[in-house]
């Protein structure tokens, strides 16, 4: 029988009002939730990092994000 976890992350992105900055210039926050360590970020590849050190220490993994289909619309 296999076992399973849950892992809850809190991520906080602040993004700025000002529209004459790029829109890609944000910052944001990740928290671990169960261990309440946090993390700055300013780009995602960060945050993924971060949830992999809590999710898998020491081993490698895959993580897939689903994207759900397009819908093509012809006229």
């Amino acid at each position: 029988m296999s076992t399973r976890r849950v892992e809850s992350f809190l991520l906080r992105i602040v993004v700025p009002s000002d529209e004459a900055q790029l829109p890609e210039r944000w910052r944001g926050r990740i928290q671990h939730v169960a261990s309440g360590e946090e993390q700055q970020i300013n780009e995602i590849a960060q945050a993924i990092t971060f949830m992999s050190e809590h999710l898998c220490p020491m081993r490698e993994f895959l993580l897939e994000i689903e994207h759900p289909p397009q819908n093509h619309h012809t006229p």
